[in-house]
């Protein structure tokens, strides 16, 4: 039987000793396990096809493509963000405070809040520090007021409207902000800023009930009055008051205490007062009295608003509180003319006090205007009205601090103003009351002053065509002419309604005037009618001076007088010839210490 068959032997393959041996590709030779063809091998029968040379330079730009791929941003990441993307992400954080202060503010109710602006509050995009309030309204009238003596304030509301509203530009100062006519009920948003960029500090933010505040008149009594109590503003006391006038005089307002330096400020229909008309002076005597005194020229009747508070934080103490205007006095032409003192209840202008008179000069005259003084330099200035406008004609400065300046020249008829101020000092003048070549403050005193009107020539007789007819009847007509002055701490107002001018005997004139004299705020006696009239006279527009009557003079009136209250008489003046053709008397009236010009036009 034969064998059974057998498989042939294999070739015989390359030893692990044979050194030309090279191990068999596993499925990924020329051809794989089913006889297809190998991608990888194809590709490295390629590569191996590319030139030596070539085969480097294309490592090379992927190399190269590579870094410019990868180490740029490796770089930036090294390096950090950039000052545009840090002041980008510092506003970005800025505003998220900011929201989530005003999505978390404080509430603020009737009692003041005292807080400080500055490093970790909310920052507004306008770069100021904002801190943010609401305020629960009832329905109620309320304004919300901040103030700092750290820096100028600023504050906003948003109503239960969504409207927000602005502090107004007319209640603002240095120190303070409100934002007033506010009224509830409702939700209120309120946010504390300042004005200026980047300012930071203490500051009060409160809700004040809407009410009237204090009333000052203008010449009208002084007010008592204490600092101290309730909330501080900007770290001091106030009290507020509204001065009322009537009058487009210039107004003097005056703060006195022994207890602490007084500060006042002036918020006004336009804002505070801060224009040209406006002044301050702080007066000391010794270290017992302090004052300050404000000057403004009105332009509205509209009431102002006076605050009042310390130079120092939280003093307190009594004052008194003076508001008075600055009249402009009547002067009449003659010897006589009028005593007054240049100080206080002066204006001042360009660091000097000032009084001005008004005058009438008639015709073909030539004028002399003296000041004299024991106790100041003065200096006179003359000036009238032409076109609207003031038009200067002279002036006499004293700049040699002489105890007397005057004027002397020929004047246009018509109405002049006559300005009394100071001179300059004389250092070498060894008076007492020159003894400092440089005061610390305006000069002043009490002074005289006279206007005299005389004739150019000798009048020439008239023609002789015998007795020239005398003035006679009698004029009567109605006045209207009041003054007010102060004496002894009281006020007085005195006034002529009625006059008559005659001439008995044709030898002499006589002028009868209808007073009446009222008591602002006196209470008391009366002085006797014949003392009123033996103190005062009349001069008419010549400067001719008539004396009057006492005996033909008398009022009806009772003893007593109380505010309010008025006595009523005649008074009767003679002069010894017969005087006609009068456009203008002058009573010149005594009330005590001080002396009221009445000027009266003769119709």
């Amino acid at each position: 039987m034969p064998p059974p068959e057998t498989p042939a032997d294999p070739e015989p393959g390359p030893t692990p000793l044979d050194p030309d041996a090279r191990p068999a590709p596993v499925g990924d030779g020329p051809a794989g396990p089913d006889g297809e063809p190998s991608l990888r091998a194809h590709l490295a029968e390629l590569w191996h096809r590319v030139p030596f040379a070539a085969r480097w330079a294309a490592v090379g730009a992927a190399l190269v493509l590579l870094a410019l791929a990868v180490v740029p941003p490796v770089i930036e990441a090294t390096e950090g963000p950039t000052e545009e993307e840090l002041l980008a992400q510092a506003a970005r954080d800025r505003a998220q405070w900011a929201t989530f202060r005003r999505q978390s503010p404080v509430p603020l109710g009737t009692a003041p809040v005292t807080d400080a602006l500055g490093p970790g509050d909310a920052e507004r995009s306008d770069d100021r520090y904002a801190d943010y309030y609401v305020h629960q309204a009832d329905s109620v009238a309320f304004s919300v007021l901040v103030t700092s003596d750290a820096f100028a304030p600023d504050v906003a509301v948003r109503g239960p409207d969504g409207r927000t509203v602005a502090a107004s530009d007319l209640l603002q100062t240095d120190t303070r902000a409100e934002v007033d006519g506010l009224r509830g009920p409702g939700r209120f948003e309120v946010v504390v800023t300042s004005r200026d960029v980047g300012a930071t500090g203490a500051y009060e933010v409160a809700v004040l009930p809407a009410r009237p505040a204090d009333s000052v008149y203008v010449d009208g009594e002084a007010r008592l009055d204490t600092l101290g109590g309730g909330p501080r503003r900007a770290g001091r006391f106030e009290r507020i008051y509204g001065i009322a006038t009537d009058t487009d005089l210039p107004v003097v307002v005056r703060v006195v205490s022994s207890a602490f330096r007084p500060r006042i400020q002036l918020i006004g229909p336009n804002g505070q007062v801060r224009d040209a008309s406006w002044s301050l002076e702080r007066t000391a005597q010794g270290d017992s009295l302090y004052g300050v005194v404000a000057r403004y020229l009105p332009g509205w009747e509209a009431p102002y608003r006076l605050l009042v508070s310390s130079e120092g934080p939280g003093e307190t103490g009594p004052f008194a509180l003076d508001a008075r205007s600055v009249p402009v006095r009547d002067l009449a032409l003659g010897d006589a003319g009028e005593t007054q003192t240049l100080g206080d209840g002066s204006w001042l202008r360009d660091g000097r006090y000032l009084d001005t008179y008004r005058v009438r000069i008639p015709s073909d005259r030539r004028t002399t205007v003296r000041v004299e003084s024991d106790e100041f330099p003065p200096a006179v200035r003359i000036w009238r009205v032409q076109r609207q406008a003031r038009s200067d004609v002279a002036e006499a400065l004293n700049p040699d601090g002489a105890a007397a300046a005057e004027i002397e020249r020929e004047l246009d008829p018509g109405e002049y103003f006559v300005e009394v101020t100071s001179g300059e000092v004389d250092d070498d003048d060894d008076r007492p009351a020159r003894d400092d070549p440089k005061p610390d403050g305006p000069l002043g005193g009490e002074y005289a002053v006279t206007v005299r009107a005389e004739p150019l020539e000798p009048p020439e007789p008239p023609p002789s065509t015998g007795d020239s007819p005398a003035p006679s009847g009698t004029r009567v007509f109605a006045t209207e002419v009041r003054r007010t002055g102060e004496s002894g701490g009281s006020t007085f107002e005195v006034g002529v309604t009625n006059v008559a001018i005659s001439y008995p005997g044709t030898r002499q004139t006589r002028v009868q005037l209808s007073v009446t004299v009222r008591s602002v705020d006196y209470t008391g006696n009366w002085a006797p009618w014949e003392s009123f009239a033996r103190q005062a006279y009349v001069v008419d527009d010549r400067g001719r001076r008539y004396e009057a009557a006492v005996g033909e003079s008398a009022s009806p009136s009772g003893p007593s007088a109380e505010p309010g209250t008025a006595r009523r008489g005649t008074v009767v003046f003679y002069y010894p010839e017969a005087v006609g053709a009068l456009e203008r008397v002058v009573l010149v009236a005594s009330i005590g210490e001080r002396t009221l010009t009445l000027p009266i036009p003769v119709p």
